[in-house]
């Protein structure tokens, strides 16, 4: 859905409630709808309308997203590889030691300040809509939305096919199976700490990994998320003995690099607009490129 959109009503969707049109077929969210009948910006035939009339064959609907006010994210010039973008959405190889979004600690310097800047220049709104993220030593692919109609359809599709996230990996050692998956539920280890563990009482995560290649005491690993908790391939990999390369937190050698070894290479996702598949891919990082060459001439 775009800033503004016209829709004919087929003759399959005469007598429909216009209401259920509005959440059944072009699936908005609740507070989309809220948003939309408090600003008046739903109009049948050309005039303003309420969502409780009945809709005719040949009706025409348009409907009106206005932009949503600044976060307040400060814009910042630099350098975005752009892997993928139309007027939906925007997706974004992020490099590792940038956070995604501002903190206290990382006020500039975050790739939503990036966003912000590049869009400011676009003449577009700046409110910057994650649909998925990365911790600040990842690099790879960030998936932006650029309305809240669209991140809401999105969002509907993370842990499912239709949103499928993989990962390239290096981790010390080498896993019995050269395929595998780790079901185990991840936890806060104390409240107040960034730090996950494996417990019975947390939520349920699962990981599926592929043993790419091997060397003398490491090893590549692709990985596929089928949940996305805060660290879930740090702590799952590292619980089952084979944590990250440079991943100091959960036990990781930094001996050959300096932050964990983890790249999100490839999106898979069906297009929430379109229905058609969009295959992102994001190249490695040179520190990886050359963590693995370096690997591979190991005594």
């Amino acid at each position: 859905m775009k800033d503004h959109n016209t829709y004919i009503i087929e003759k399959s969707e005469d007598g429909m409630k216009l209401e259920g049109y509005l959440r059944n077929k072009l699936r908005l969210s609740h507070r989309t709808l809220v948003k939309l009948k408090k600003n008046q910006s739903i109009k049948l035939n050309g005039e303003k309308s309420r969502i409780n009339v009945l809709l005719s064959e040949g009706d025409k609907l348009e409907i009106t997203l206005y932009g949503e006010e600044s976060e307040n994210i400060l814009p910042e010039p630099m350098e975005l590889d752009i892997v993928y973008e139309d007027e939906y959405l925007i997706a974004v190889n992020k490099p590792y030691n940038m956070p995604v979004h501002p903190t206290r600690r990382h006020i500039m310097g975050t790739l939503a300040n990036g966003i912000v800047y590049y869009w400011m220049n676009r003449e577009r709104s700046t409110v910057v809509r994650l649909v998925n993220r990365l911790d600040k030593d990842t690099s790879g692919l960030v998936v932006i939305a650029k309305n809240s109609h669209i991140q809401h359809l999105l969002s509907l599709n993370i842990g499912k096919p239709e949103f499928e996230k993989k990962y390239i990996a290096v981790v010390e050692g080498i896993p019995d199976n050269t395929v595998g998956t780790i079901d185990l539920p991840i936890a806060r280890e104390r409240a107040g700490f960034i730090k996950r563990v494996v417990r019975e009482d947390g939520d349920r995560a699962v990981t599926h990994y592929e043993v790419l290649s091997s060397f003398k005491s490491t090893c590549v690993l692709s990985i596929k998320l089928e949940t996305g908790r805060t660290h879930q391939i740090r702590v799952h990999m590292s619980h089952i003995g084979h944590p990250l390369l440079g991943d100091e937190l959960y036990g990781g050698s930094t001996k050959l690099i300096y932050r964990h070894a983890l790249h999100a290479n490839e999106i898979n996702m069906k297009h929430p607009i379109t229905g058609k598949w969009l295959k992102l891919k994001a190249e490695m990082p040179s520190d990886m490129v050359e963590l693995i060459e370096a690997l591979k001439f190991q005594e």
